[in-house]
Formats: C-alpha cells, structure tokens, sequence
C-alpha cells in the first residue's frame, strides 16, 4: 500500500496553481490541521491492519513551509501507527527558498530518503513572472546542499512559461541533469480562475503555443537521454534505479491511501491484504476547516466525510489500467486492448514481449490516441 500525506499550506501561491494549497495561514489553522491529520493516520492504521505500507509521498502545498519537526512527527506517528510499516521510499516535497540543511539533514534522520525539490525554472524572468520566491542561483545552491544530504534527490521543471525558448528548456535540463537522480518536466497547464489564466485572457503575458511547448518537451527529452535520465512516464525521467517508486504505484494502479485535505484514495482490499468485494475511489474535502471538522467528529476511517467517492465498475477498471499504465514506457498487457480497434493508432504503438506501450510520437499526441483507445 502506497500512502500520501497532504500539506496544503505555502507561503505564497504560484500564479499558476490550481492544487489545493492556501498561503499564509495562522499557527492555530496549522496546528488543528496536524491534530486531525495525525487523528485520521490512526483510524487509517485500524481500518488497514495487515497493510504493508511501500511508499510514502509527503506533498502540498510546501510541506517544507513547516518546521521540519512536524514533518519527522507525521513520519513517527505513521511508523508507530502501522504494523506492516517498511517502505522503501519515503519522498518529502520542498522548495528551494524554504530548504535548509538542517531541514534535509532531519528529515533523513526521520527516515526519508528522497526529496523533490519544485525548481519549476531557471530563469529568474520566468520566476518573477509566475510568484515563485526564489531564484536560479538559489534553486541550484539548494539543489546541490539536498544532494549532499541525499542520494536521491528530484526536481521540477514546468516548460512553456512566459520567457521559455527551445534554447532556454534545452540549457535547464543541462544544467539540471548532473544535481538530480529524477527530473519531472511538466508542460505548464493553464487552469481556469488561476492569476496567470486572467492575466493571459487580459493579454497582460504572452505564453508559447501548444506547439512551441511540444518542441521544448522534445528537446527536454533528447537533453534527458543525453545526459543519462531515461524516460519511464511521459513527464518523468530517472537514472537507472531512480524512478519514483510511489508514483508508479499510481499508474499501475496500485491501492493506495491519501491523508489530508483533498487527497485522493484508492482502496482495493477490506485490511490492507485481503481483498475487498469492489473497488472504490474517493476523496477528503478540499477545504481545510471541513476537512478539520469531519476528522474530529467522527471515530473511524469509514465515517470521515468523503468526495467524489464511487465504487469503480470492471470496465472503469480496464479502462483506468489502460489509460495510467500507457502513460509509462512499460506500457500494458496487450490483452488489456485485444478487443480494441487500433488501426488508426497504430503508427503510434509499439509491442514487445506481449506488451504495448506508446512510443515517441505516441507520447507526442498522447490523450488522442488514449481517446481512440478507450
């Protein structure tokens, strides 16, 4: 079983996020979040008692907006709260202007042994231009201090903002490639209601065309396979052994738990080992009180108030391992699309091994061919 763990506090919001994050909250909102988030780990450790916790991924928000002893807290209380705990990767999210090496140097005392640090760019113009708080020279300073602390140490990169060229992405992950075991590079999105999405309707900022990004996203990769960061997902790329383990989870569909304010859940089994008569996906609420009041008037993990939730049907099923697992270079079974008619995708497939998964141009044009798929 993989567990999330939801920070949704940040010390500013990025003009493009649209996560569940809020920005500059007092220290009674922080606290009561923490009280109920370690309430609800113990009803998830008694509804789950034979899981055997994999992974654990803590993210915002900016879990490193928090003194780092909160942080090693819900570490310890998941240990202490789950008899099967042994996982093999315990990831902390950070920023760079919130990272210090007495930050990194608990964390790895509390057991973590994988940070991914949102660098988002290198370019001091793009920074500014999105309310980012740091700057280049700081993200590649602390991005070193984390790989003196860790093996494994990650980065973002968000591509197709304001001032990015193919030139610009290009350098970016050169300059990233030799700090990082995993880079993500993310092609930006503009989400509806964001600073950014009203300044970009106000024509107050110019960003690059779907297909200028598409050009950055192909140069990122040739940079990546250059410089020994392999592409497994369409957006993540690791050296040999540095995938993220907790993600993959995700895209092959493993069950997993979300704790806090606006994570998502995937339960598969009735006690973390056997499994449950269906399949269910559901949600806590995003807001950060009626995620607080639901914690505390409730006694177990399956009255915590929950959105979103549904009981997933065999073809929902299919139809998810089909869409997660082709976003990997692993791709799925190919008895999972026997029944598909794939003629007018095929240009974009390739198979081995009894397996078929997208290949370059595949990945190019992605949510199509998973359209025509599905």
């Amino acid at each position: 079983m993989l567990v999330y763990v939801h920070i949704p506090f940040c010390k500013s919001k990025c003009a493009y996020c649209d996560f569940n994050s809020v920005a500059g909250c007092d220290e009674a909102t922080v606290f009561s979040y923490l009280t109920a988030l370690n309430r609800e780990i113990g009803f998830a450790a008694k509804r789950f008692p034979e899981a055997r916790i994999e992974t654990v991924y803590i993210g915002g928000g900016t879990p490193s907006s928090l003194k780092p002893e909160r942080i090693c807290a819900l570490i310890d209380k998941l240990a202490s709260s789950f008899s099967g705990f042994s996982p093999s990767e315990i990831t902390v999210e950070v920023n760079p202007e919130s990272t210090t090496e007495d930050a990194l140097r608990s964390y790895r005392a509390a057991g973590v042994n994988r940070i991914s640090m949102g660098v988002q760019s290198l370019d001091d113009d793009n920074l500014r231009s999105v309310g980012r708080l740091h700057d280049a020279r700081t993200a590649l300073d602390k991005l070193e201090l984390a790989g003196h602390v860790f093996n494994n140490v990650s980065a973002d990169l968000i591509i197709g903002l304001p001032y990015d060229t193919e030139e610009s992405v290009r350098r970016e992950v050169k300059t990233l490639a030799p700090l990082v075991k995993h880079l993500s590079v993310y092609e930006l999105t503009l989400e509806e209601g964001t600073p950014l999405s009203e300044r970009v309707e106000r024509g107050t900022v110019w960003l690059p065309s779907d297909d200028e990004t598409a050009d950055f996203l192909n140069a990122a990769v040739d940079v990546c396979e250059e410089n020994g960061l392999h592409r497994y997902e369409v957006s993540n790329f690791a050296r040999d052994g540095f995938f993220s383990r907790h993600n993959h989870g995700y895209w092959t569909r493993e069950e997993y738990i979300g704790l806090g304010a606006g994570a998502h859940s995937l339960v598969k089994t009735a006690d973390g080992r056997r499994p449950a008569a269906a399949e269910i996906r559901f949600a806590s609420p995003k807001d950060i009180n009626a995620y607080i009041a639901g914690i505390n008037c409730v006694q177990s993990f399956d009255d915590v108030p929950r959105t979103e939730m549904s009981v997933l049907t065999e073809k929902e099923i299919v139809s998810e391992y089909v869409m997660l697992g082709l976003r990997t270079t692993e791709g799925i079974p190919q008895e999972l699309i026997a029944d598909k008619d794939v003629e007018r995708v095929k240009d974009f497939l390739t198979y081995k091994d009894g397996r078929v998964a997208l290949n370059r141009r595949g990945f190019e044009v992605m949510n199509s061919v998973l359209s025509e798929i599905i």
